[in-house]
């Protein structure tokens, strides 16, 4: 169909613009293979949607002549902004980025009423969305929030099943805030392991992974598994759950879902366990960190068991992944830093010789990581085809859905 071909063509001029930030006519008709008319007609009517700029920029000839001014093109960074948002253990985060994926707000704050009340979470949320809209430009309007949080989301009916850490069972989270804040717009859920990976691969590394290993370690342990550039979600949804594999017969934290698993031995509640069998005193993760960086004996055998373990772990992984990156992430992977070498040398310890191992590396974004990959997913799932539009819908094609 015409309709469904242009709309093809239309997203991967978006798409392409997205990656290389700004281009030409003649470069976008070039590297997609289109006729500069094609192209130039695409644009000009993404530029009537809002969604493209165009502007000129003089150039010169050979021999310093003037030019005819050449026409560049970019998505318009005003059009709109989509929001993410993180429901993490003792915080809440809330981000905004715009159409080309830049971070343009970021908040977030210290939040302990999650475990007891629903309500009261889902309305500090709404707060915090509603003050970051108000802070946007005159003109760009939000087209969505999605919200990650620790536990298995339901993506087909949007309900967060089981977040264990929250004390959360079977909440429409995504309804409850679409209410809050009274939207039309798109309100969804993701897990915070997969926005984690999301805001490493479609966010500021788009392009560079192809196969990686996203391992998110905080309360829980969850990871983001990339194939060929792609979040991997497997036949229901909840692949990554790699803190539910079994690494031995009874971990540290008996709170755990699963006995013996590798976020019992791994997950930050097994490390304050563990801090307080060797004679630590500390209720809180970043009080073993600092004990750690001060080289207190207790905090440095707690990094070392929980290297060995963590090692333990990742070799399984990585033996059945076979990735070519690891990037860890979450408040627990700090203990990371300090034990780099210990992690490695258990990782070979429990991996076949000569097994190739893939680097290592620490996340370089910050606190609001999976709110950032939050509003990433769907920044990438609005910048992506429309199904129904492409392979049939008649829904779609009587509404003249564009991109």
């Amino acid at each position: 169909m015409p309709r469904a071909v242009r709309h093809i063509n239309e997203v991967r001029v978006i798409d392409a613009l997205y990656r290389q930030g700004t281009s030409t006519r003649a470069d976008l008709a070039r590297d997609l293979g289109l006729m500069r008319s094609t192209v130039g007609n695409l644009i000009a009517g993404l530029v009537e949607q809002g969604i493209v700029l165009e502007r000129e920029v003089s150039g010169s000839t050979p021999g310093g002549r003037a030019g005819r001014p050449g026409q560049h093109v970019q998505l318009n960074p005003g059009h709109s902004a989509i929001f993410g948002a993180d429901i993490g253990i003792g915080h809440l985060s809330v981000v905004a980025v715009d159409l080309g994926g830049r971070l343009i707000e970021s908040k977030t704050v210290e939040f302990e009423g999650l475990q007891s009340d629903v309500e009261q979470t889902v309305r500090k949320l709404a707060d915090m969305v509603r003050r970051a809209v108000k802070r946007l430009p005159a003109g760009q309007t939000p087209r969505g929030l999605c919200v990650a949080a620790p536990g298995l989301i339901d993506r087909d009916r949007q309900v967060l099943m089981r977040a264990p850490m929250l004390n959360w069972h079977d909440l429409p989270v995504g309804r409850l805030l679409r209410d809050a804040l009274k939207w039309d717009d798109e309100v969804t859920l993701e897990n915070d392991a997969n926005a984690f990976a999301a805001a490493e691969v479609y966010g500021r590394r788009w392009g560079s992974v192809d196969e990686a290993l996203f391992v998110y370690v905080d309360a829980g342990v969850g990871g983001g598994l990339v194939s060929q550039g792609k979040l991997q979600r497997g036949h229901n949804g909840y692949a990554g759950e790699i803190g539910h594999i079994h690494l031995g017969e009874q971990g540290f934290d008996p709170k755990t879902a699963l006995e013996g698993s590798f976020e019992s031995y791994v997950g930050r509640s097994a490390v304050l366990a563990r801090y307080r069998h060797h004679g630590g005193k500390a209720w809180t993760l970043a009080e073993v960190v600092t004990a750690l960086e001060a080289g207190q004996g207790a905090a440095r055998k707690v990094a070392e068991e929980w290297a060995w373990w963590f090692g333990r772990g990742m070799a399984s992984l990585i033996s059945v992944l076979n990735p070519g990156r690891v990037v860890l992430g979450g408040a627990v992977a700090q203990i990371y830093r300090h034990v780099e070498a210990e992690v490695v040398a258990s990782i070979r310890k429990h991996s076949v010789t000569p097994y190739p191992l893939p680097p290592l590396e620490m996340s370089t974004l910050g606190d609001d990581a999976c709110a950032i990959g939050a509003a990433m997913t769907l920044h990438r799932s609005m910048l992506d085809f429309d199904k129904r539009l492409v392979f049939g819908g008649g829904a779609a094609l009587a509404e003249g859905t564009e991109a």
